[in-house]
């Protein structure tokens, strides 16, 4: 199945007119090339990424191949006026103020200098991607709340929000519109180098028209309370200015489900399992909600593995239709037992109902 192929694979899976579910385990590939690419020459962009998509193309399952300019998590801080700290692997913030009193988040700027040298090694993957290669992703999009907790710190920011709410809200806009912006720079880069129907980034799910995926981690830290008090009208500025939107929260985010799902125009979610919680049947009924509500759903195991049981009740507590599951499996030959074994516990007839 080319990349073609997937494509069409996943429209449906945002139609929710898919018989079983989509499957993509987390193999453990050997990649020629990986870590952060702030260091990698341009010219060196194009050749690494269609070296590592030979070795991406046997993966099994239904997920795209994907290529893009690696400034990990703190990039889109920095743009806003967070400090950049990085290493090989991974980048992250440095907070630029203690209060939010003192905090000016800084509208988008294409000339900023990080910006700069992402767009440079953004465009050799551009130009050279195929249907048979590899996609370009987009950057990693945090939403307003993370972009602030860059700006402040985790700590800070909670503080603020209790003592000076009006200004958190305020600041969060100004947040929600430099991500939207610098998104919309970037998906017309895209869009320029010849993808029209849609976009990916590296969670290498299709994203129809001009999408976003987009995290909100700093929701693990609050209630539905505080969700609905200061993310839903910022988040919500990003979703209604594209045509597709994918969120990204952590599993212990379970008590804002309530009102991530009153965002304005959410197109799907991801939701993680944490090693702190919830359980499983928390996870599976945060879930549920997320399909009651209409929405394609991702869910499986991000950030530790589930016992063959778990899931077992995991894909049979959920709707196939809109599902995606993601696993990690210790080698292909694993990948391939666990995505049989999902496919064929959708097709097994429920207990009880007629053969």
């Amino acid at each position: 199945m080319n990349l073609r192929d997937k494509v069409e694979l996943h429209k449906r899976w945002w139609a929710r007119t898919n018989d079983a579910p989509l499957v993509g385990p987390y193999v453990p590939l050997d990649m020629p090339f990986g870590g952060l690419d702030i260091n990698v020459p341009p010219a060196r962009m194009a050749e690494r990424a269609l070296r590592n998509a030979e070795v991406a193309h046997h993966a099994p399952g239904d997920m795209l191949v994907v290529a893009r300019a690696n400034f990990s998590v703190a990039h889109v801080p920095a743009i806003a006026g967070a400090g950049f700290q990085y290493d090989e692997h991974t980048s992250w913030s440095v907070p630029v103020a203690s209060s939010i009193s003192e905090l000016r988040v800084k509208p988008f700027d294409p000339n900023h200098p990080l910006f700069i040298e992402y767009v440079r090694r953004l465009e050799p993957l551009l130009e050279h991607w195929s249907w048979d290669t590899y996609l370009p992703g987009l950057d990693d999009y945090l939403g307003p709340l993370d972009v602030l907790a860059g700006l402040l710190g985790p700590g800070n920011l909670a503080i603020a929000m209790m003592e000076e709410p009006d200004e958190v809200k305020k600041h969060a806009m100004d947040a929600a519109q430099t991500v939207r912006d610098m998104l919309h720079y970037e998906l017309r880069l895209h869009r320029e180098a010849g993808l029209t129907e849609g976009v990916t980034d590296g969670f290498s799910v299709w994203l129809p028209g001009a999408g976003v995926r987009m995290s909100e981690d700093f929701s693990a830290l609050v209630g539905d309370r505080q969700f609905r008090e200061f993310f839903i009208e910022p988040d919500s500025l990003i979703y209604e200015s594209v045509d597709s939107s994918f969120l990204h929260v952590h599993s212990a985010a379970h008590r804002c489900m309530p009102g991530i799902l009153d965002c304005r125009k959410l197109g799907a979610i991801e939701f993680g399992n944490d090693p702190n919680g919830p359980d499983l049947d928390t996870r599976i009924a945060c879930g549920r909600m997320v399909q009651e509500k209409g929405l394609p759903l991702q869910m499986g195991s991000w950030n530790m593995p589930l016992e063959e049981g778990d899931v077992r009740k995991l894909v049979t507590s959920l709707d196939p239709r809109g599902l995606i599951v993601r696993l990690q499996a210790e080698s292909i030959e694993h990948a391939n037992e666990l995505n049989a074994m999902v496919i064929d516990l959708c097709n097994k007839p429920a207990p009880g109902s007629a053969a």
